[in-house]
């Protein structure tokens, strides 16, 4: 028994070895899944690596931390003073620095995502906190000397006596660049100017330091003992060691990492989903063209169980092999991942590339798995293979009926129909209960047509066929009576594209909605003539001097604007009162009510009365009723007092809580909880225009009022709902981009089962040639029917994606997704894409066919 055990494992490997180009693309399939899961993990790992090694280098030579824990009790230079008295601290340097945006000759220096910053310099040799090394001149002194970083000097072309422009939310300010500096921390694209310690007290902060400081301990004093000794003179300071910044920050990156792990394994998973379609089409044909084989085997006294096992064990190869070269590929995917988005400026850090276990271990157990799993149904098949097969010819694939799976099918079709019709009805449902429904509807209705596909390819396919095949006559026809042959692959095969065009169709409508909602918001709200923001996509506020530079300029009649504040409205039940972490809330000065005609609100917004208003989702969640009083909190300190709700709005696309100036003003100036320079961000300035002023006039007029500030936008209301969608579209492209992986994967899989066809129908195709077709004819023939499955799989695609993308758009009514859009353009570009697929994806198997000798239909 054992004997032919071996024996059949030696039939399977050297089957493998004998048809390498037949299992190389059912190998690459399992490459692309593994390589995502792998690359991900290593890129994240790779991140946070660097990221602590960061922490830990700025971090080495501080001991402790002292910063701010209220506002009502601030850290002062005089603090500083204080605390270099204490007989435990040896140095102590500012820890602080402002975001600033840096220009060079009218033009800002762009970092991507990377910090750019304006920082004391104040880390004279063993003072704490990260080492900077003036490489080139010398340090800054006094108000109009800067430096800058090595990295940033190089990249933007600054040199040693030129001039840049900083602004910040106060003001801004120019600076002769007199030194450059290498340090730890400047890593990716990150830009920091580096000014004298006392031009940054007076420009930069009013008399407090929120960061606080870093100390350094004398000699025999550990950092648990300085921090301890700290705190009984400071009670009111916030003290921590630097271990423990570094260990919290450390954290941190990894929560946020995660996302981008989540985010590439599941596009890993869903590429070796559509693989595992591949596989097991690539089984299915290979174990129908080996029926003789394996009945030969049988006669000679091999079992069912040792032939499933020798089909398995093939799967196993192609498992083992795919993972491997998939982790590989990974490593490739991580360096690619990271240069990629070091081109587009995120100001990565990189510490080199990082193998962990889970890197490699779990991608290699996921794609065996998969592999194997795949394999499993055609393995059965051939292990149920009878002797007498052997004298049998022709592929017996297609013969069993397709009636149990097309029923089977249309219940589940119809369950997930059923699911999704619920989702709709529940309207007054909670709106993740009723996504996470409609989820499961998406999932049977996707399982059911794949299920149901193979019947429905049976009239289909070949009408398409007959349509695009109409051009080329007789060959035209042949291809349209192939493509009906055997249902079951055609499907299989065309079902890979058919789940990637589903998702870039739901995707796209979704997207489509949510931009004409966005447009359609902002043109029914935004009344004023033109819209001030700052830079887009960037979140960084107008300096404070934007809003007297437009109330001065000619034209301009009122102004209003918007802002976000470190005020959390309410908490959520359950949440202490002491330190409440909340979420920032806006605010508004001037009559918003005039500049974003609320009309649930009738266009009214109190200003002189202190208050605030909510959108009908917050005030639900929360349980308010207009005229209610509603605690306010500092964001992650304690309770400041009470406010009224004054109104409900019902338009979405808005802020949660929408507070007016009068409500802040108790909290607000110096040495309350709110700094009006520092705390009172404004995000967005509303511009009316006097009559008989035109639009395109004042526009000019106010650009060149806000010139000077450089990161003011001057918009009309037009281009301002632009800008907003933006960010809608750089979230579908990436969407897309990844999704195309999984068309790659479909590309491949219709070579393979092309390719696969092509030696399996070498008899036909020799005989044809030996009637009389030619090459060409042939080539021809062969990228019809490719052609007719790629569209097939396509219009399968774009019905369930179309389907499910206007159920979720309905489910979403209540965000303010009412009407569905349908993106026809990207519905049409993708059914011909997929026809054009169809082509690229023949090339090879077409010229395959086409040297098929008239003589080979003999010989077989």
């Amino acid at each position: 028994m054992r004997r032919h055990t071996r024996a059949v494992a030696k039939v399977s490997y050297r089957s493998v070895l004998a048809n390498k180009i037949r299992f190389l693309l059912t190998i690459i399939a399992v490459v692309l899944g593994t390589a995502f899961i792998s690359g991900s993990f290593m890129f994240t790992d790779m991140m946070q690596k660097s990221f602590t090694g960061i922490f830990e280098n700025v971090y080495s030579a501080v001991d402790v931390e002292v910063s701010q824990k209220k506002p009502t009790k601030p850290i002062t230079v005089e603090t500083k003073k204080q605390l270099q008295e204490n007989q435990d601290v040896k140095g102590i340097s500012m820890a602080s620095e402002t975001t600033a945006v840096v220009a060079k000759d009218g033009k800002q220096l762009s970092t991507g995502g990377a910090p750019s910053v304006l920082f004391p310099n104040d880390f004279t040799e063993g003072a704490p906190g990260p080492s900077v090394n003036v490489t080139d001149g010398r340090a800054p002194k006094g108000e109009k000397e800067a430096m800058i970083n090595g990295d940033a000097a190089e990249k933007h072309g600054v040199h040693i006596g030129d001039t840049l422009k900083a602004i910040d939310i106060r003001d801004s300010h120019e600076y002769e660049i007199v030194g450059i500096y290498d340090t730890d921390f400047a890593v990716g694209g990150y830009l920091g100017l580096g000014v004298d310690p006392e031009t940054y007290i007076k420009r930069y902060t009013d008399g407090t330091f929120p960061d606080g400081f870093w100390l350094s301990a004398r000699d025999g004093v550990s950092p648990e003992q300085l921090k301890s000794s700290i705190e009984q003179k400071y009670p009111d300071f916030k003290v921590v060691t630097g271990d423990s910044i570094v260990e919290k920050s450390s954290k941190e990156v990894k929560e946020g990492l995660s996302f981008v792990t989540y985010f590439l394994l599941a596009f890993g998973l869903f590429s070796l989903l559509v693989g595992a379609f591949i596989i097991a089409n690539t089984f299915s044909m290979v174990v129908a063209q080996r029926i003789r084989e394996f009945a030969l085997l049988r006669s000679l006294g091999a079992s069912r169980g040792q032939l499933t096992t020798s089909v398995v064990f093939e799967a196993t190869l192609v498992g083992i092999v795919g993972s491997v070269l998939g982790i590989i590929a990974g490593m490739g995917l991580a360096k690619g991942i990271f240069a990629l988005m070091d081109q587009f400026g995120f100001g990565l850090p990189n510490s080199g590339l990082t193998l962990t276990p889970q890197a490699i271990i779990l991608p290699l157990i996921v794609g065996v798995l998969i592999t194997i799993l795949s394999a499993w149904a055609p393995a059965r098949r051939a292990g149920r293979v009878h002797p007498v097969e052997a004298m049998r010819a022709g592929d017996v694939s297609s013969s069993s009926p397709l009636k149990l799976r097309t029923i089977s099918g249309l219940v589940v079709v119809l369950a997930g129909i059923a699911a999704a019709v619920t989702a709709l009805l529940l309207s007054d449902a909670e709106t993740s209960n009723r996504v996470s429904i409609l989820g499961l509807g998406a999932l049977l209705v996707i399982v059911g047509t794949f299920l149901v596909s193979p019947a429905l390819s049976i009239p289909v396919v070949p009408a398409l066929g007959r349509v695009l095949g109409a051009p080329f006559g007789a060959v035209g026809k042949l291809a349209s009576t192939n493509s009906r042959r055997n249902p079951r692959r055609t499907a299989t095969t065309a079902f890979a594209l058919t789940l990637g065009v589903a998702l870039v169709a739901a995707f796209g409508m979704v997207g489509a909605t949510m931009k004409s909602a966005m447009e359609d918001m902002i043109g029914d709200t935004v009344k004023s003539d033109l819209v001030v923001s700052g830079p887009a996509n960037q979140g960084f506020p107008l300096p404070k001097g934007v809003e007297k530079a437009v109330a001065d300029t000619d034209g301009v009649e009122s102004l209003s604007t918007v802002g976000t504040t470190p005020i959390s409205v309410g908490k959520a039940k359950g949440e202490s009162s002491v330190n409440y972490s909340g979420s920032f809330s806006f605010f508004y000065k001037g009559d918003l009510g005039k500049s974003m005609g609320l009309k649930s609100l009738g266009g009214n917004l109190e200003t002189e009365k202190p208050g605030f208003y909510a959108s009908e989702s917050k005030a639900s969640q929360m349980k308010w009723k207009v005229g209610d009083s509603v605690p306010i909190y500092r964001v992650g300190q304690e309770k400041l007092g009470e406010v009224k709700l004054l109104g409900i709005y019902t338009e979405p696309i808005q802020p949660q809580t929408l507070l007016n100036e009068a409500a802040l003003k108790p909290y607000l100036g110096q040495g309350k909880p709110i700094s009006e320079v520092d705390d009172l961000r404004v995000m967005q300035v509303f511009v009316h225009a006097k009559d008989g002023v035109r639009e395109h006039e004042l526009q000019e007029n106010v650009r060149k009022s806000v010139e000077p500030f450089i990161v003011a936008d001057v918009l009309t209301t037009t281009e301002y709902a632009g800008t907003m969608s933006k960010s809608i579209d750089q979230l579908l492209m990436i969407l897309n981009a990844m999704l195309a992986l999984s068309i790659l994967v479909a590309i491949l899989g219709i070579i393979n089962t092309l390719a696969l066809n092509v030696i399996e129908r070498k008899q036909e195709i020799g005989m044809l040639r030996a009637v009389g077709m030619f090459r060409r004819q042939v080539r021809r023939m062969i990228t019809l029917e490719a052609v007719q499955i790629a569209i097939y799989g396509a219009l399968l695609g774009v019905l369930i994606g179309v389907g499910l993308g206007w159920v979720f758009v309905k489910v979403l009514a209540a965000e303010g997704l009412d009407k569905a859009v349908l993106p026809w353009q990207l519905l049409l570009t993708m059914v011909v894409g997929s026809g054009i697929v169809g082509v690229l994806a023949a090339l090879w198997p077409a010229h395959k066919a086409a040297k098929t000798s008239p003589l080979e239909a003999i010989a077989d």
